[in-house]
């Protein structure tokens, strides 16, 4: 999709879904969602610090949209050369 000169693309899944109070820190560097569901999931909390300093640096924007129990929407922004 394109709007205002920039592209947009977005990703849902209909996983578990980040609370809102995680959502700000989500794209921190290091930064994991704790509770139950992801006591089992391994990683460093460096994959989406990774995606947004790419984003930022060709002037996008990235971001979620969540609800825990109904899954998530990542999108992001690039301009449009």
């Amino acid at each position: 999709m394109t709007k205002d000169k920039y592209a947009m693309v977005s990703v849902r899944d209909e996983g578990m879904g980040v609370p809102l109070q995680d959502q700000a820190k989500l794209f921190d560097r290091f930064y994991r969602v704790e509770g139950q569901q992801t006591q089992s999931i391994a990683g460093f909390g460096i994959g989406l610090y990774i995606c947004k300093e790419i984003i930022s640096r060709h002037n996008g924007q990235i971001g979620v949209e969540s609800e825990p129990g109904k899954g998530s929407i990542f999108w992001f922004t690039l301009p449009v050369a």
